[in-house]
């Protein structure tokens, strides 16, 4: 061991002469020059993560606040600067003599940072030991982006699936699972989950997201218990960040989609700022362009408001606000009238209102005699109220949610060793009504949690342990292990663990499936779902013809050992039982992206799925997920940033449909779907302050053919339309105007 020891100090050290580029950081005053002791002494960072941008060659500055660093392989080079609690900074370095001095200034935060130079719309972190895919804001104005739900268009690792051919809700699905195993949160704060899993993507308008962070995998403690598949974080725009104090978003589709938007914000003083977001949109059009009697969309209307506030100060800060949502739809046959024809067998409708009053709060605190201490607290509670009827089928649901998080993170000697420690409570109430039977459910549910990281030059590990008491379920242990290895400048090794639990909510992430007249039956004792999840990924940059070019691969498992079971292999029945036997996902995707010349940038990747599960008669594939995809992408700007132009094709494999022999012969359908492609596109023209997009999407014009059985029959024993495998609406065209008024 003794050996080891003396090898490792000795490649360390020789590691350290070779170092060529050196310098200090300092802390800055409010004033933007570097702070001072009372003896007139610059105050000096030590800890602060330095290293060279889009590669992991990297170090910390000492006591002093000193650094020494291996030069870059060509100058110049981008050298980035980051600090828990203070505002990164980049500094562009031309020469090894260069002096370099950086002052950062003081900002307590409470979210990950990532700072680079002009990026490329999607990144993967080359430097953070958990896997993390960064969408920023070029990535999501690629497309129209009316809501969350439509912002992964142009990505390959969230597929985004039509649920049902009649009420017009998309879903997410990640690693070949349903998005109810991915935790969506807003701000590291859990915010679409519960009744919201109806359709709570369209309630996130895509203007109000800044940047998306995707992890695949386990993720950490301190992000929860119910993550099994990965996490997507939403980072909102954020009032003392705002580029204009008014922007206005105007949107319109040829299927009568309209949409508005419009922030307004500022900074109050140097320590206060608010925002104001508001979000409108509605169909009255109707559309039937598949001929099946159904509208395609169904008519809505939606009010979206958010109010914001962020206090910033030396050693505190505080974020909080309110937000209100009021949603009406209305669908089904072309003709339904809800005054005249609500639960009747005149016409097939559907209907859903949801409101729903949100409120977040954060605050931290740093302490700046002790580099790298912090201590955090994370609040948000929710009342959601939501109603729906399909047929004759009807469901009323309320939910009272309360969510608190409290975090310590400190490091041990150095910024190389940290800690994390915590405790969390739940609190979440379900008062549901279907078809006059009531369920309700409180859960409450107290946990501690400890996470240490370690970050060393090319090695580092996250190692995780939650344990929660669940007063229904009892006590879950959710243990989570993340480790990387840069086994080059630009290359990185991942791999993770862990495991995840969650109480399924059937009415709400069901809600597709009961567009049928399918017999239902809801197993009594249903048990909490519990996944272990592991896998990993290789991700290298190389310099082909001086751009960057990334690939990147991973592979992930997932096993359940208990998953509430949707079963629709027998036709008339819809069954909800605990898994007997084995449910899994083994999920691998490739990915390339280059950037030939710095105005166009082109990605391709593809995935296989294998997802099966055991029911009643056996271990099949589960149903409506396709066992491939492909996409490829392109996007393309003029040098003076006036013209964008982008384009977007997924290809999509064979799925497996539940049987339907023993329907009549023109109910029947084939039990494999067909391989289809899909092609959006977008053109962007930018003027001083304003811009105008024009895009289509589905342009191919691929719909599913007969997507709904029995639609001339809707109240016939053999209808059915939730077994959806592609669009049900074909081209749609739309054009949009963003301005960005009072720049700061």
């Amino acid at each position: 061991m003794k050996k080891i020891i003396i090898i490792l100090i000795g490649v360390c050290s020789s590691f350290m002469l070779s170092a060529q580029v050196k310098g200090r950081v300092l802390e800055a005053h409010e004033h933007n020059h570097a702070a001072e002791h009372e003896h007139g002494e610059s105050e000096t960072l030590p800890g602060v993560n330095v290293f060279w941008s889009g590669t992991s060659v990297g170090t910390s500055t000492d006591a002093k606040g000193k650094f020494e660093l291996a030069e870059p392989q060509s100058y110049p080079s981008k050298l980035v600067f980051s600090y828990v609690g203070y505002t990164s900074d980049t500094v562009e370095v031309k020469s090894k003599s260069q002096k370099i001095q950086v002052s950062l200034k003081s900002s307590v935060q409470m979210n990950e940072i990532v700072v680079a130079e002009r990026k490329q719309s999607t990144t993967i972190d080359l430097m953070k030991t958990i896997n993390v895919e960064t969408l920023n804001e070029g990535e999501l104005s690629r497309a129209a982006c009316c809501n969350i739900s439509e912002a992964f268009e142009t990505n390959a690792s969230i597929d985004v699936v039509t649920s049902d051919g009649v009420t017009g809700s998309k879903k997410i699905q990640m690693l070949g699972l349903d998005g109810i195993y991915t935790g969506i949160q807003a701000e590291n704060i859990p915010y679409i989950r519960g009744l919201a899993n109806f359709d709570g993507l369209g309630h996130v308008p895509g203007t109000w997201v800044e940047s998306i962070q995707i992890i695949k995998g386990t993720g950490s403690v301190v992000n929860g218990y119910e993550p099994m598949t990965g996490q997507i974080n939403l980072e909102l725009l954020k009032p003392d960040k705002l580029k204009e104090r008014l922007y206005i978003n105007m949107y319109a589709n040829a299927m009568g989609r309209l949409e508005a938007n419009v922030h307004v914000g500022d900074k109050i003083n140097a320590r206060w700022s608010s925002m104001v977001l508001a979000h409108a949109n509605t169909i009255r059009q109707k559309n039937d362009n598949n001929n099946d009697g159904f509208l395609d969309m169904p008519l809505r209307n939606q009010l979206n408001m958010l109010n914001r506030w962020k206090y910033e100060g030396e050693k505190y800060m505080a974020q909080f606000g309110v937000q209100a949502l009021a949603e009406d739809r209305q669908g089904g046959q072309v003709d339904f009238n809800p005054e005249r024809d609500y639960a009747t067998t005149n016409l097939y409708g559907t209907g859903a209102e949801a409101t729903h009053l949100q409120a977040f709060f954060k605050n931290g605190f740093v302490f700046h005699n002790h580099p790298g201490r912090s201590v955090a607290f994370l609040a948000r509670g929710s009342l959601y109220n939501q109603t729906y009827y399909m047929g004759l089928r009807d469901y009323q649901g309320e939910e009272r949610y309360l969510y608190g998080n409290f975090i310590f993170s400190d490091i041990i000697q150095s910024t190389d060793h940290k800690y994390k420690l915590g405790a969390s409570y739940v609190f979440d109430q379900y008062d549901e009504t279907f078809n006059g039977k009531n369920y309700y459910r409180q859960e409450q549910v107290p946990g501690v949690y400890g996470e240490y990281s370690y970050t060393g030059s090319k090695f580092g590990a996250v190692l995780g342990l939650r344990s929660d008491f669940h007063n229904m379920f009892g006590t879950q242990i959710s243990p989570k292990a993340n480790f990387k290895y840069n086994f080059s400048e630009r290359g990185i090794a991942r791999i993770s663990g862990g495991r995840g639990f969650r109480v399924a909510n059937v009415f709400a992430e069901n809600a597709s499936t009961f567009v049928s007249s399918r017999v239902i039956t809801i197993q009594n004792d249903l048990q909490p779902e519990i996944a272990w999840n592991t896998g990993g990924s290789i991700t290298q940059k190389i310099q082909l013809a001086g751009r960057d070019f990334t690939m990147h691969g991973e592979y992930f498992y997932t096993d359940f050992e208990n998953q509430v079971v949707v079963d629709r292999e027998l036709p008339g029945e819809l069954m909800f039982y605990n898994l007997s036997g084995r449910s899994f996902s083994h999920a691998v995707q490739a990915e390339l992206g280059y950037e030939p010349w710095k105005v166009f940038e082109v990605r391709v990747a593809g995935k296989y799925l294998e997802v099966k599960t055991d029911y009643v008669d056996g271990l099949k594939q589960a149903p409506l997920i396709p066992n491939w995809r492909g996409m490829f992408t392109m996007a393309f700007k003029t040098i003076n940033q006036k013209w964008q132009a982008d384009l977007t094709t997924q290809f999509v494999g064979v799925s497996r449909i539940p049987t339907t022999i023993g329907n009549k012969p023109e109910n029947i359908r084939s039990e494999a779907s067909d391989a289809y492609a899909l092609l959006n596109a977008q053109i962007t023209r930018r003027f001083r302050w304003w811009e105008v997009y024009l895009g289509g999407e589905n342009i191919l014009g691929y719909k599913q053919p007969n997507a709904i059985i029995s639609a001339d029959k809707p109240f016939d024993p053999e209808f059915d339309g939730s077994l959806i495998w592609a669009p049900v609406q074909g081209q749609t065209f739309y054009v949009g105007m963003r301005m960005r008024l009072f720049r700061g």
